[in-house]
């Protein structure tokens, strides 16, 4: 159980002046109740006297629930032949519950504006709230004061505890054992779904062999050749293309262990690269390294950006800057807090979890960026990322 989270949700929804939260995004109830919801179909329910009290759960995850910290599991049938309706299932679970915790004329946060969430486990096909969803909820307990906890939320998700960063090792290890393989295998005539697949296979037969892991979800993304040119936008697809020799391979890769992300990039060039890829790679790990050198607590976040920014310009690169240099990450692939990029005052802070990621992105030669996640501490920071950057 991790008590450090408990104890300050709880008093975050003191601070808010907020007796409960009901939560049914996988991502929170990961953070606030210590387990992956395989379906987003699972609702946790969260006091600020009590802690994690209950947790509503389809009957087809009850495995998935051992370990976690709520202090009940109640389980509705879902999805079998002759079930009965499970909204009206779930419905009485929460109103008993709520009766219990004295929460039926309470003040209630729940997730209102959460426009980019994490799949659960089951990616395909990602459960949302919405607007009907809160009517629901607020039908249930018609007499409760409900106010949207969003703010809230995000505020709780920007800084990590220690098991939840022990957490995040695990998730980099996992990617670790994909990022070593990319390296191998690049080599002139090889095809980007190729790669990709056996990237993906590593991570999962590697992960699932570790004893702490129970469910891997691996999301690798190649750019080639003139493709890597492109390998900045947040839509990356990997398709038939073969490397020819002396082109660029750029390995984009998300990894989720039960409900904790990594985020990760590599590149290696197919054969023998060129002198200005070699001269771009020089450039933009020493940017990273600049970069990592100037985190610590109380910097503020634009710092990494200008730092990493001020070496690619010196370097003769400036044209093939185009992104910013690091955003947050942990319970989802990509988190807005802290965002390294021009402008942001928000100082860092002990516990902070976020990518550090310079990138050059030329159409003559193709594009390089070196992405690892670290943890901000009090005095720099632990880079969760171990593989080696090589060309």
């Amino acid at each position: 159980m991790d008590k450090d989270r408990i104890r300050r949700i709880k008093r975050a929804l003191r601070d808010a002046s907020l007796d409960a939260l009901i939560l049914r995004l996988p991502e929170n109830i990961v953070m606030s109740f210590g387990v992956w919801p395989m379906n987003g179909f699972s609702y946790g329910v969260f006091t600020a006297d009590a802690g994690p009290v209950a947790i509503v759960v389809p009957s087809c995850e009850d495995q998935e629930m051992v370990g976690g910290w709520a202090g009940e599991v109640r389980l509705f049938t879902w999805p079998r032949l002759g079930m009965d309706d499970p909204l009206q299932a779930i419905r009485v679970e929460l109103h008993d519950i709520a009766q219990r915790h004295k929460l039926t004329r309470a003040r209630i946060g729940y997730e209102g504006s959460f426009e980019c969430v994490a799949p659960s486990h089951n990616a395909g096909e990602v459960m949302v709230p919405c607007e009907r969803s809160v009517a629901y909820l607020q039908s249930i307990l018609p007499s409760a004061k409900w106010r949207d906890a969003t703010d809230l939320l995000h505020a709780q998700r920007a800084t990590k505890t220690e098991c939840e960063i022990a957490k995040l090792r695990v998730a980099h290890r996992v990617a670790g054992f994909g990022l070593k393989k990319f390296h191998d295998l690049v080599r002139p005539g090889i095809q980007e779904a190729e790669l990709a697949g056996v990237v993906y296979t590593h991570c999962l037969t590697g992960g699932v062999r570790l004893r702490q892991v129970q469910h891997v979800n691996v999301y690798p993304q190649i750019s080639s050749g003139p493709n890597a040119y492109r390998a900045w936008r947040p839509i990356v697809t990997t398709g038939k293309r073969r490397l020819r020799s002396g082109e660029i391979a750029l390995l984009e890769m998300a990894v989720c262990v039960d409900g904790f992300w990594a985020d990760v990039t590599r590149v290696k060039v197919a054969g023998n690269p060129k002198a200005i890829q070699k001269d771009a790679f020089h450039a933009v790990k020493t940017a990273q390294r600049a970069a990592l050198r100037s985190i610590r607590s109380g910097v503020e976040a634009q710092q990494p950006h200008k730092v990493a920014t001020k070496v690619l310009v010196d370097a003769g690169f400036e044209k093939d800057i185009v992104h910013l240099t690091g955003h947050g990450v942990g319970f989802r692939y990509h988190e807005p807090e802290p965002f390294l990029m021009p402008g942001n005052t928000l100082k860092l802070k002990k516990g902070h979890v976020c990518s550090v990621e310079p990138g050059l992105y030329n159409r003559s030669w193709g594009g390089i960026r070196l992405e690892d996640n670290i943890v901000v501490t009090a005095d720099g920071v632990e880079i969760l990322t171990k593989v080696p950057k090589v060309l």
